[in-house]
């Protein structure tokens, strides 16, 4: 018998989860008392605020955890999918190491640096062009690339802009004139690579990194975002 792959036994058991539930609110309620309602939204902005969880890189040089300010363009596609194209940008600062002095001093200074991400993706609402209780939760996922815009420090240590891509969900709290609340959990993942000076001992034996196999190394961090979704041209 000839059996599914993972992705398509995947789609069977949300097909076979969300079905049954969008035919229940077509057929198990009078219309106006039904908790499901039509909604349209061919183009919108959201401007979003929030948090950027940054994991500590091998190197110990990566910012430090922020805030996350975002600014999201949406223009539907067809069905419940809608193509994205966003801006983030996370002020924070990071260590400046100089890998010749020994561990005590080695920390020299701390940097401002602020994390930009440009990226674009999809957006797959998963109760199709409906809404529940105005409720519209969705799944996304994108690429892009990650800058600092930065020069290299003195320790030789510069991020550069590297390839990222991104993935999460969010909830939309959608009211009848088209405005929404929207609540967003996004995973940003970049790559970090470290200057060959960051494997040499210094004079006390010791280097930033010993294994050259994590010469380059990808994190992923975390956000929450809350902001407000606003529709254009209607």
């Amino acid at each position: 018998m000839k059996t599914c792959s993972t992705r398509s036994c995947f789609a069977l058991l949300a097909s076979a989860l969300f079905t049954p539930a969008l035919l229940h609110a077509q057929v198990g309620y009078v219309p106006d008392e039904s908790p499901y309602r039509d909604y349209q939204s061919r183009q919108n902005l959201t401007l979003s605020a929030g948090w950027l969880n940054l994991r500590r890189d091998p190197a110990g040089v990566a910012p430090k955890s922020s805030a996350l300010l975002a600014a999201r363009y949406d223009v539907s596609i067809g069905g419940p999918a809608s193509f994205f194209v966003r801006y983030s940008a996370a002020p924070s600062e990071r260590r400046v190491l100089l890998p010749t002095n020994p561990l005590a001093t080695r920390q020299i200074d701390l940097r401002k640096s602020t994390t930009h991400v440009a990226d674009l993706g999809l957006d797959l609402t998963l109760t199709g062009k409906k809404t529940w209780h105005h409720l519209a939760p969705s799944l996304i996922g994108g690429v892009g690339i990650a800058s600092d815009f930065a020069s290299a420090d003195t320790g030789a240590y510069r991020f550069g802009t590297s390839f990222a891509f991104t993935y999460g969900a969010g909830i939309r709290y959608i009211v009848k004139s088209g405005f929404a609340l929207r609540v967003d959990v996004t995973n940003y993942t970049w790559k970090y690579q470290y200057p060959d000076r960051y494997f040499v001992p210094a004079s006390d034996s010791t280097a930033i990194l010993n294994d050259t196999k994590k010469r380059s190394a990808y994190r992923g961090n975390w956000a929450l975002m809350a902001g407000v979704a606003i529709p254009l041209f209607r």
